[in-house]
């Protein structure tokens, strides 16, 4: 068997890695994409809250109502940090699943130029042995003739 051949289940097996890396990029995108939309949404919920509170007239609020209202602020900055926090950890994860793909991609590049070389090395070889044969029966029918003085 060729060598080129030898290696097409190992190509197979780098083109379906390349394929679940892309997959799992894709996804990882995905995600992050979803906690930066729900991170924007925290945001302009704070906004708008913030918004409505000021159109009201403030100097009618309750003490307690004040104090319910800062509560209510700090739970939605600290919802506001750990969504961030959440959108940093998922793009690294984004990254990572980036490099992770660079690395099948680079490896399944590798393995198809080696398969071309090889390729290209049994077509020498194949071209090679054609002339051989050609010339050793050019060289065979040239003996075989009957020399005319």
């Amino acid at each position: 068997m060729k060598r080129s051949k030898k290696l097409t289940p190992v190509v197979d097996i780098a083109v379906k890695a390349v394929e679940r890396a892309l997959i799992k990029v894709g996804q990882a995108n995905s995600a992050w994409q979803q906690d930066k939309q729900q991170l924007d949404d925290l945001h302009r919920y704070k906004g708008e809250y913030l918004a409505r509170f000021r159109q009201g007239d403030s100097m009618m609020i309750s003490a307690q109502k004040m104090l319910d209202l800062r509560a209510f602020l700090v739970q939605l900055d600290q919802a506001i940090a750990a969504q961030q926090q959440q959108v940093e950890n998922s793009y690294k994860k984004v990254q990572y699943q980036q490099q992770e793909w660079l690395q099948a991609h680079t490896k399944e590049q590798a393995m198809q130029t080696l398969v071309g070389r090889y390729k290209a090395e049994e077509s020498q070889q194949e071209l090679r042995r054609e002339q051989l044969d050609n010339d050793e029966h050019n060289t065979s029918q040239w003996v075989r003739k009957p020399r005319q003085d």
